[in-house]
């Protein structure tokens, strides 16, 4: 039987053409079944528009969405799950955001037209892709391949864009290698002008990043040893969907890997470290807001801040791979510790400072074991077990109203002496905490037929909560980048999740199409969210100093996820491939009697392409239904945002490429063809107040972008 089928699910993000010693065209993919003996192209050989959100690329697979936030802040979601409940993996490492709102998602750090593949594991993920209840992403670089002898051979791309309402992208790649040794040398450049719609201007969505590393690696007899280094440093970008905009990231990784085989055993390892500076601001792109009734300098007047944060994470992961009673066993560990601190600041006021977060740290390990092999000629087996350990803890914190009621400056009771209570909450209480859990997941392949496969899958999987659910002392819109204008307080008892998932899937194929829908259900215990604070102090806090007389606390609540999605490619002729995609989620807490926050309506993409030797062509239609079943907890009940259901809407995209000569490419489109006026579901709501979407009101899909590229390899 062969390994894990991959599925070219789309060709996209086409910002760069590979050297000559690898794929030209950047791939996406989904394993699927492990029973499918080839890959079927979903819709080959054409690439959508260039976007500066490799994230962008999610929402094309099937279960796949993306929450945006900015231009470069996009969250992946799959099946209902995003953000700390997602796994996703850039070059084998897990890359922790520094951003307190995730502007920085782990796809901030592997641009576009650095990407060669982004890998999407359909529906349930073995458990040695992580830890993580949802679904798992894992990306890679642009690498170029070993040589065939000892001569050095030198390869490399460039790539330029330009679209009518995103702005530019300018990326390269220089690559020396032979039989044991390879370097390459990259570099990215992207930036970007406020972003249009139909009648007017997204205001604050400029964005600027620039990206470059370099990798090195060694291989001998039966072993191979990598490093990889990349800083990526971005620029003033809007978040217009948070409080707060990006002022910098100044990020470094280093990534170690070793490959080595013996006797028949195949081992793997990797150690990495993420070390991030950044800084956002509410008035370096929009304008601050006024929003406090407190009589304080900080507070009166436009309400500017500059929010100074560090974090630094250090991982690894290990594995061995050998033969086993007709299969493969696999036994592994990895880990994850990361630490976060962050300083609200106000500019005008020297001495004022909220320190939300010292030093919180979470430490995370985790072992597996897990089987794949043939039961018979038609089933197939995978099982796999995993014990998660999780060691959180912060120092204590401090705020200048605090200070100033230690210092007798207020009256027990005024907001100062609030904060002061909350504080000293928090100081004194256990801090050091320590979570244990444990996954299991059972998947089953039946070859019902030659071209039909049944899949069967049942997975119990935890996540522990995030420090920002645990950690947050004062209710601020801190949040992993949830974009719901509420304010949050964390809660230090909260337990683990505790997910059990099933799924059952269709896989029919023959000589010219391809059908593949899923259906799952999910079960959450302890599903973690934001529920209406009841404790006084944190509600006098939040509405005297941070403008929300109805902030949320974080905690333990119980919640469903049910729903399919499917994906059919039939060829009509040699030349002409009809493509598409269906997606449905719905997403309900239970306990609450409530929907669940940012659950897309049902949504899908059908795509005609004409493929010849040397060009295609592409007419695609995205479309999706109206979505009414909001949020009554976080959305409705929050007076400052839009309240209203999400119209259905659809687009009409064209695209297509052209290979000149060999290396040579040119492509060219138009997103969004008739200039429709719509919104997107999963967009956050509008923070900015100078714009022409009113503040609060759900963000636009952007209007009609045309856009162009060429692409030269060598």
């Amino acid at each position: 039987m062969s390994s894990l089928r991959r599925i070219n699910a789309s060709v996209l993000l086409a910002l760069g053409l590979q050297s000559a010693m690898a794929q030209q065209i950047p791939e996406v993919t989904v394993i699927g079944s492990n029973l499918a003996e080839d890959a079927v192209n979903i819709t080959p050989g054409v690439s959508a528009a260039p976007t500066p959100d490799s994230m962008d690329i999610i929402a094309r697979l099937p279960g796949g969405a993306i929450n945006r936030n900015g231009p470069l802040s996009g969250q992946a979601q799959y099946r209902g799950l995003f953000g700390p409940r997602m796994t996703v993996l850039v070059d084998s490492m897990r890359v922790t955001p520094g951003g307190l709102n995730w502007m920085d998602s782990p796809m901030h750090y592997l641009p576009p037209g650095l990407t060669n593949t982004v890998t999407l594991i359909r529906g349930i993920a073995p458990v040695s892709s992580g830890p993580g209840i949802g679904g798992v992403i894992l990306a890679e670089s642009k690498q170029p391949d070993f040589g065939s002898d000892r001569r050095l051979q030198t390869a490399g791309d460039f790539t330029l864009s330009a679209m009518s309402n995103d702005g530019y992208a300018l990326s390269g790649l220089l690559a020396v290698a032979n039989a044991t040794q390879r370097l390459r040398l990259f570099a990215s450049r992207e930036d970007g002008d406020d972003l249009e719609f139909g009648s007017g201007t997204i205001k604050d969505t400029s964005h600027e990043r620039d990206s470059y590393g370099a990798g090195y690696a060694l291989r001998l007899d039966r072993a191979e040893l990598s490093l990889d280094y990349s800083h990526t440093d971005t620029g003033p970008t809007g978040t217009p969907a948070l409080p707060l905009d990006i002022d910098f990231f100044d990020t470094d990784r280093i990534n170690l890997g070793l490959q080595a085989e013996i006797g028949g055993i195949e081992l793997s390892g990797r150690v990495f470290y993420t070390d991030v500076a950044h800084a956002m601001t509410n008035f370096t792109l929009r304008a601050p807001p006024d929003n406090s009734s407190l009589p304080l300098p900080p507070f009166v007047g436009a309400e500017r801040r500059l929010v100074d944060v560090d974090s630094n994470a250090l991982g690894f992961a290990f594995s061995a791979q050998l033969p086993l009673a007709g299969g493969q066993l696999k036994i592994g560990g990895d880990g994850n510790a990361e630490e976060h601190s962050g300083l609200v600041r106000d500019p005008d006021v020297p001495p004022f400072y909220v320190q939300n977060f010292r030093n919180a740290s979470q430490d995370q390990f985790g072992l597996y074991a897990e089987w794949l092999g043939d039961l018979a000629d038609i089933w197939r087996l995978e099982i796999g077990l995993r014990y998660n350990r999780s060691e959180s803890d912060a120092d204590t914190v401090g705020a200048q109203p605090a200070d100033l009621c230690d210092a007798g400056a207020f009256p027990p009771g005024s907001p100062p002496c609030a904060v002061a209570l909350l504080r000293d909450r928090f100081n004194s209480a256990k801090r050091d905490l320590t979570d244990e859990m444990f996954d299991a997941v059972v998947k089953l392949d039946w070859r019902l037929r030659d071209k039909l496969t049944l899949n069967l899958g049942y997975a119990h999987k935890t996540r522990p909560p995030s420090y920002i659910e645990r950690y947050l002392w004062i209710p601020l819109e801190v949040n992993s980048g949830l974009g719901d204008l509420n304010n949050y307080v964390g809660t230090l008892s909260l337990e683990p999740e505790q997910s059990d998932q099933f799924e059952i899937g269709l896989e029919w194929r023959n000589e010219r199409w391809y059908f593949a829908p899923r259906v799952f259900y999910r079960e959450v215990s302890d599903y973690i969210q934001g529920i209406a604070a009841t404790d006084p102090v944190v509600i006098a806090v939040s509405g005297a100093a941070n403008g929300d007389p109805t902030p949320l606390q974080f905690a333990n609540t119980e919640a469903k996820i049910y729903g399919a999605d499917a994906v059919l490619s039939y060829r009509l002729s040699d030349r002409l491939t009809l493509d598409a995609t269906v997606n449905y989620v719905r997403g309900k807490n239970t306990e609450l009697q409530d929907n669940l926050y940012r659950i897309a309506p049902l949504n899908g993409r059908l795509a005609l392409s004409w493929e010849d030797q040397a060009w295609s062509l592409t007419v695609e239609t995205v479309a999706a239904a109206r979505q009414d079943k909001l949020s009554r907890t976080i959305v409705l009940d929050e007076p400052r945002s839009s309240n209203a259901s999400t119209p259905g809407w659809g687009i009409v995209n064209v695209y297509g490429q052209w290979q000149l000569r060999s290396g040579l490419q040119l492509r060219a489109g138009v997103e969004n063809l008739l200039d429709r006026s719509y919104r997107n579901h999963l967009a956050g709501f509008n923070r900015i107040r100078q714009s022409d979407v009113a503040f609060g009101e759900r963000l636009p899909g952007t209007g009609v972008n045309w856009y162009g590229q060429i692409a030269y390899a060598w």
